[in-house]
Formats: C-alpha cells, sequence, structure tokens
C-alpha cells in the first residue's frame, strides 16, 4: 500500500515538472489520434535526420493529454545549414521538419536580400508548454510540441533582429524582413501570428501546426489590411486572413476529434 501511495507521490510530482506517463496513458485524457499518425508519417518519411543538434526524446506523456509520440530535443535548425537556437528546446517530428524549411526557403533568402547577410542563430521564447489557449478552454499547441514562438535573427555580423524593435523600426530593412518572414511561414505552417495579429503577440511570430477546421490556415504573420471601418472590426472576420488548405477538413462544418476552431487563435 505504501509502495502504490509513492507512486502516486513521485508522479504527481513528476507531472507538476514535465509530466508522467502513469496519468498522461491511464487516468488523462488521450491526444488526438491525427497528432500521432502525424508524427509517424514525418518519421517515416526521413524529412528529419537525428544528430547531434536533433536528438531523439523517447515517448513524453502528460499530464493529461500533453506531449508527443517521439518528440526530438533541437538545439540548431535548417537542413543544408544548421542555425542554432537560442536554447535547446522540444518539438515533435512534424514541426521541427516545417522549421527547418521555414528557415531555409523563407528566412535565409529574405535576409540575403534585406541584409546581404545569413541568418547565424534563432531567438525563441519556448516550444513546449502544457497549457490551455490563453483566454479558452481549448489546449495551446504549445501543449504538444506543435509550436514555436520565434522572437528574433541574429545576422552573421552579429546584429540582432527583433520582433519586438523590429517590427515598426525606421530601418525598412527589418521591417520588410520581419514581415515577410512571418507573412510567407504560411507555406510551412497552419497558423501563424505576430504584431498584425493581437497585443499578445507584438514581440514574436507563433508558428504552429494545428488542425483548423476545413482544413484551412490562420495567417496573422505579415501585413494585414486595415478593412473599412478601421483595424478593430477586423478581428471579428476571418475571411480576410484565412487562406490555404491542407489535410481534410470537416464532414460535418463543426469540428473532428482534435482539430482546433478558427477563432481559438491567442496561443
Amino acid at each position: 500500500m505504501k509502495r502504490a501511495l509513492y507512486l502516486v507521490l513521485a508522479c504527481t510530482v513528476a507531472g507538476s515538472v514535465g509530466g508522467c506517463s502513469l496519468f498522461g496513458s491511464w487516468w488523462g485524457p488521450k491526444r488526438a489520434a491525427w497528432r500521432s499518425k502525424a508524427e509517424s508519417a514525418c518519421l517515416s518519411s526521413g524529412a528529419v535526420v537525428p544528430g547531434p543538434d536533433v536528438r531523439p526524446m523517447g515517448e513524453y506523456d502528460g499530464p493529461g493529454a500533453c506531449g508527443a509520440d517521439r518528440p526530438f530535443k533541437v538545439s540548431a535548425v535548417g537542413r543544408s545549414y544548421k542555425v542554432p537556437l537560442s536554447k535547446p528546446t522540444d518539438m515533435n517530428c512534424p514541426m521541427v521538419a516545417a522549421v527547418d524549411s521555414w528557415l531555409e526557403r523563407i528566412v535565409q533568402p529574405q535576409a540575403m536580400a534585406q541584409f546581404g547577410q545569413p541568418v547565424v542563430g534563432v531567438e525563441h521564447m519556448g516550444t513546449y508548454s502544457c497549457r490551455n489557449i490563453s483566454g479558452h478552454r481549448q489546449m495551446s499547441e504549445h501543449a504538444y510540441m506543435n509550436a514555436i514562438d520565434v522572437s528574433g535573427f541574429k545576422l552573421a555580423d552579429g546584429r540582432t533582429v527583433r520582433v519586438k524593435s523590429g517590427w515598426r523600426s525606421a530601418d525598412a530593412s527589418e521591417a520588410n524582413f520581419l514581415r515577410a518572414v512571418g507573412g510567407d511561414a504560411c507555406q510551412d505552417f497552419t497558423t501563424v501570428l505576430g504584431p498584425g495579429a493581437n497585443a499578445a503577440h507584438q514581440d514574436h511570430l507563433h508558428l504552429d501546426l494545428a488542425r483548423h477546421s476545413k482544413g484551412r490556415r490562420v495567417c496573422r504573420g505579415g501585413d494585414i489590411p486595415v478593412p473599412q471601418g478601421g483595424r478593430m472590426f477586423s478581428f471579428f472576420k476571418d475571411d480576410s486572413i484565412i487562406t490555404g488548405s491542407i489535410g481534410e477538413g470537416s464532414k460535418s462544418g463543426g469540428l473532428d476529434d482534435g482539430w482546433a476552431d478558427d477563432a481559438d487563435i491567442e496561443e
């Protein structure tokens, strides 16, 4: 009896600092099936190659439905050229692949176009956090290692372009660079939120791979046209910021298991 009580106490403590597979697998809610399928497909495709900068972690389960099946501890991102992160962080396989693609196809070409030099470091504010979306009951994509908040980019000359100070900078190259890498990020991610989205994203670009209803994407990482009547009214309209299509949408028009409501985007 005492041994069982010790086990429960140990898992409670573990859950408070990261997770415990006992509660995540047996007693807690299950992660949506599509998440496991996405991880398996990514791993099988070879899109992510393990190495010193991308180390397999094994299953990370709980508390609750939080975690991922086979995530990675990532210290650098990119395909042909690895760029160090400001601190190592946890990401699932699809996120690693998406960040690698975004950095190589969009970020680096824009850095060369605007500054004539590459990005040699990426600052971020975190990936994994077992919590709800701010102000909502729905879990954040951060809870599944399926999101990253990027706050800045270090250039080869040592200069750092930060979202907070560069978005409205008098230096057109900084502003143009940030709007370009944020605006085009929806080619690789299904949710992109930046300073143009709301006050919560004034200092970073939120990038994730959530599944939205009808397979749509939420793209608020670049400039948003001001509609007639003022910018405030744009928060009540989705048609100007939803674009693209991935996977299969909701057949009934409602939400499938594990799919995110397009309105619930304040990550």
